[in-house]
């Protein structure tokens, strides 16, 4: 374990600041790709697949950003992946000098780099206009983009993550067939411990007629007497009802 203080020093070993670092790589075992690339080849149900309106009065289907990583997670494994933005450029800034609403439009890169070093990387757009302020238009504007891209970058992998929806062909078919509804079970959510209901286990068949065992010395010397006098009474009483 390094001495307090010890990682502020140098390193032993000079480092060339023109070199690029080199990431920590795992490689995959041949069975480990054959298996992700049998995954990574398959369409999506169509309960993977949203909507939303689109230019003359069509359809636009998208995979959703919490369901493309929700799939990467599946896929990949939630320490499999990471993502890293690249760069960030600002296309327009117009800001309205008698509103001072603010329009703007910008374009971010997104890296999506695998345990084992392979990555793609695509560009994603974020734009907003007539915002009142430029921090909100930026941020918005910026996540945006970041979304757009990561979804670019993760697309690439196959069409499990979301390369199938840009496939006419196959969005006419999957968006005809017939979704179930969801079950909502309460039970799969995580709770805070103070508000997590309290499971009550249902009592058993015979545990109404089990008495309880005595804790002390005593009451098993009491209850012995109690049973022995019990014993002679029910003696006495069936000697007089024979006589």
């Amino acid at each position: 374990m390094p001495a307090q203080g010890e990682q502020h020093k140098p390193p032993l070993t000079p480092i060339n600041p023109f070199e690029e670092a080199k990431p920590h790589i795992s490689e995959y075992t041949a069975k480990e790709i054959a298996k992700l690339s049998s995954r990574l080849e398959k369409q999506l149900g169509p309960e993977y697949i949203s909507s939303r309106p689109g230019a003359g009065g069509g359809k636009v289907h998208y995979l959703s950003a919490d369901k493309c990583i929700n799939l990467a997670n599946e896929v990949f494994g939630f320490n499999g992946w990471s993502s890293a933005i690249q760069n960030v450029q600002i296309d327009f800034v117009d800001e309205n000098q008698s509103t001072g609403k603010v329009s703007l439009g910008l374009s971010v890169i997104v890296r999506v780099t695998l345990r084992d070093g392979t990555y793609h990387e695509d560009i994603g757009y974020g734009h907003i206009e007539n915002c009142k302020g430029k921090a909100p238009a930026f941020e918005k504007a910026k996540k945006e983009g970041t979304t757009d891209g990561l979804k670019r970058a993760l697309r690439n992998f196959g069409n499990l993550l979301g390369n199938c929806v840009y496939d006419k062909d196959y969005i006419a078919k999957v968006t005809k067939l017939k979704i179930a509804p969801t079950k909502w079970d309460p039970e799969n959510l995580h709770r805070h411990p103070d508000f997590a209901p309290v499971k009550t286990e249902p009592p058993s068949e015979y545990s109404g007629g089990q008495p309880s065992l005595p804790q002390s010395k005593g009451e098993w010397l009491l209850e012995a007497d109690e049973a022995a006098n019990t014993g002679i009474f029910e003696v006495l009483i069936e000697k007089k009802d024979n006589g």
